[in-house]
């Protein structure tokens, strides 16, 4: 009989060290989350044709303009899909393919003013997802 107690007992304490207390995991989700923010509106500010850096000035100018759009929504992407992945390892739970649609879709919801901001995000972010793909521990 107390063969039973001691297995719950063990179980709930299993069920509670499941999310993680590391103050510095804390800090790295609080500062990716900062950041994910931050590029986000410069990228909404850019790419919605609010701030307009480089208008028709020639061909060089309209490449440096696509670059700095396309780096921006890629900034957002990376430091987004790094705060799920932090917030995803405080609470125990691995990434979802759901939630990785979801943010591929938000990034490449940003280029709908430009054709070829939006390949240029394609290819970006196939090949963020790519890098992290290889690079994770299995």
């Amino acid at each position: 009989m107390q063969k039973g107690k001691k297995i719950k007992k063990i179980q709930s304490e299993n069920k509670k060290s499941e999310i993680l207390d590391d103050p510095l995991a804390f800090k790295s989700l609080v500062i990716s989350a900062i950041l994910t923010g931050i590029f986000l509106v410069i990228s909404l500010f850019l790419n919605g044709g609010i701030i307009t850096i480089f208008m028709e000035k020639g061909i060089i100018w309209d490449v440096i303009d696509i670059a700095l759009k396309v780096a921006t929504i890629l900034s957002c992407f990376f430091f987004s899909f790094v705060t799920l992945g932090n917030f995803k390892d405080i609470t125990g739970k691995p990434v979802n393919w759901k939630e990785l649609l979801f943010l591929s879709g938000l990034a490449l919801a940003q280029t709908f003013r430009s054709l070829w901001v939006f390949v240029s995000t394609l290819i970006g972010v196939v090949l963020i997802l790519l890098y992290l793909y290889l690079t994770q521990e299995s």
